[in-house]
């Protein structure tokens, strides 16, 4: 929820209808998808990208979670 409120105001900041509309849509639904766990893996959460994609993280990325 914390990082799609930032990508919303990211897209008003940057007066980004596109960024705006997907970033509402996505903050209504990350939180039932977060205690579901239907969340997409690797994810970025942009507005550019399909809300259900699954997408890979990157070895450095990977290494840095798996140490959290």
């Amino acid at each position: 929820m914390r990082t799609h409120l930032a990508m919303l105001a990211f897209g008003i900041r940057n007066r980004d209808a596109r960024e705006i509309l997907g970033q509402l849509a996505r903050t209504a639904v990350a939180g039932p998808g977060t205690l579901t766990g239907r969340y997409p893996t690797g994810n970025t959460g942009g507005a550019n990208v399909r809300a259900t994609e699954v997408m890979p993280i990157p070895a450095d990325l990977r290494s840095i979670l798996d140490r959290a």
